[in-house]
């Protein structure tokens, strides 16, 4: 019986867990940082999500992160690989609120940023604040373009 109660405990938590990846499959597709020739890209690969942001400079695309949110160890996480930053190690932020249209990825070990905030507007324009320490930090409008 005690076998029983976890095997379920553990779908469930699973099946809640992998629900909130799918919540965030509005990402898909070509997003634009307004005023700016700065884009984040989403795919859907498989259980996760991989995206890398870049930006146009002399017709050029360079990119400068790359991107994944993902199930580790039961837990939703958003993972960054920026260009020339943590010596090419990638950050992992926890999934800790979803409310809505709202989802905050925190990692308070690390310097800068602790917390990566998404809020769907609309099914075309998203809201993403960087913070860090006394929620401190900047935020930015994206638009779908693709």
């Amino acid at each position: 019986m005690k076998n029983l109660a976890i095997l379920i405990l553990s779908i469930i938590t699973t099946s809640c867990s992998t629900s909130k990846i799918e919540k965030l499959e509005f990402l898909e597709g070509t997003w634009q940082i307004e005023g700016k020739e700065q884009f984040e890209v989403w795919e859907q690969n498989g259980e996760e999500l991989k995206g890398y942001g870049y930006n146009i400079k002399e017709n050029h695309k360079q990119i400068s992160e790359t991107l994944a949110i993902k199930m580790v160890n039961g837990k939703v996480v958003y993972q960054a690989t920026v260009a020339n930053q943590n010596e090419g190690a990638t950050v992992s932020f926890q999934l800790n609120d979803t409310i809505n249209d709202y989802y905050s990825f925190e990692n308070a070990k690390h310097d800068f940023p602790n917390k990566i905030q998404y809020y769907k507007l609309s099914e075309n324009k998203v809201k993403v604040k960087v913070l860090g320490d006394e929620n401190k930090g900047f935020s930015f409008e994206m638009n779908r373009v693709e």
